[in-house]
């Protein structure tokens, strides 16, 4: 599977704020849609890289 840049982006831009709310903002993107793009590269190389909590990523 190829990775889209845009899913590397979401990620980046997700640890640069600590928030899939704060992401989606810059990016003009929904939550879920950077949620998706994150699960998206968690699944495609088989780890785990945020841990999600009520204070953010």
């Amino acid at each position: 599977m190829a990775t889209n840049i845009q899913h590397y982006i979401s990620f980046l831009t997700a640890v640069e704020y600590g928030s899939f709310t704060k992401a989606a903002e810059i990016l003009k993107y929904t939550h879920s849609g950077i949620s998706r793009s994150i699960q998206a590269l968690e699944s495609e190389w088989n780890v785990v890289l945020l841990e999600r909590g009520k204070k953010g990523v």
